[in-house]
């Protein structure tokens, strides 16, 4: 489909191994089609591609960026001087690197329970997780996506896995170690969608160690800790600093029913438009053409 991108207004960036993006991704296209303005996937590692000549960008699923991360960034800075990249370059350098959380948590957001492993040192992980008394963690680097390169570590016996997994890692990436919650297997994992600066929808989705599909998502439930949660999300969104076009914000609860940040995505994260429905896709193509106008 990159082939095609001297056609379009907007370009859907995605990646050579999801050339279409999702499907979710054709209800933002027909949206934008009504208001006059045609979009389309252009692959964002083309060389081929000439950004200048979109009125925007929209970063969509460029899902190997965990893997290439600093060639993703340097791209961005590029194609962002040439049109207007969404999320903003600046965003997606500090997006892409699981560090913000410390930033946020600075900031007064409360985070699950993190210890942090520098790149290049050489911890004892099983120290670790008795001195911090976790019987059951999870182990992953501060770059990453998907679960790629993420261990469980449910009590002494996955103890060597976790440090082999710490050796081949740590030399490269800096990594993480979190308490594994419960609660996302009860309670679930939520997702509060904002999308122009709007709160348009919410998701419960499968625990990511699951295995299930992330499209087993569906729309959360009405309920009475919806309020707190979006005003949470609010929270989070606000001590970022920057302006948003979309967000995700991953929230879970701790064992007292407090609420944690799991993850802010900023970057490329599926917005679950089809759960969202009519008005989050419509909510976006408006932001988006607001934005392509500069306005």
């Amino acid at each position: 489909m990159s082939a095609n991108w001297n056609s379009f207004d907007i370009a859907l960036v995605t990646s050579s191994g999801f050339p279409d993006c999702l499907p979710d991704e054709k209800l933002l296209t027909d949206a934008l089609a009504a208001r006059g303005v045609k979009a389309g996937p252009v692959i964002w590692d083309d060389p081929a591609v000439d950004w200048s000549r979109f009125r925007l960008a929209l970063i969509r699923t460029a899902w190997d960026s965990d893997a290439r991360r600093d060639e993703f960034v340097a791209w961005a800075d590029r194609a962002g001087a040439r049109c207007p990249l969404w999320n903003p370059p600046e965003v997606l350098r500090w997006n892409t690197h699981k560090g913000y959380l410390r930033e946020l948590e600075a900031r007064g957001v409360t985070i699950v329970p993190t210890a942090w492993m520098e790149r290049g040192t050489k911890p004892d992980v099983g120290a670790l997780l008795a001195e911090r008394g976790w019987t059951d963690a999870v182990v992953k680097p501060a770059v990453s996506a998907g679960a790629r390169d993420t261990l469980r570590v449910r009590g002494p016996g996955d103890i060597p896995a976790a440090r082999a997994l710490v050796e081949r890692v740590l030399p490269h990436k800096d990594m993480m170690v979190q308490p594994y919650l419960a609660s996302v297997e009860s309670y679930g994992e939520r997702s509060i969608l904002f999308l122009g600066g709007e709160h348009t929808h919410a998701i419960k989705r499968p625990p990511a160690l699951s295995g299930a599909p992330a499209y087993d998502a569906t729309a959360a439930e009405p309920a009475p800790s919806a309020e707190d949660e979006r005003g949470f999300a609010r929270q989070v969104l606000a001590a970022t600093g920057f302006e948003l076009l979309y967000a995700r914000v991953d929230v879970a609860r701790d064992e007292r029913g407090g609420l944690l940040l799991m993850e802010l995505e900023v970057t490329e994260p599926n917005l679950f438009l089809r759960q969202g429905g009519p008005h989050a896709v419509e909510r976006l193509a408006d932001a988006i053409v607001h934005k392509a106008r500069g306005r």
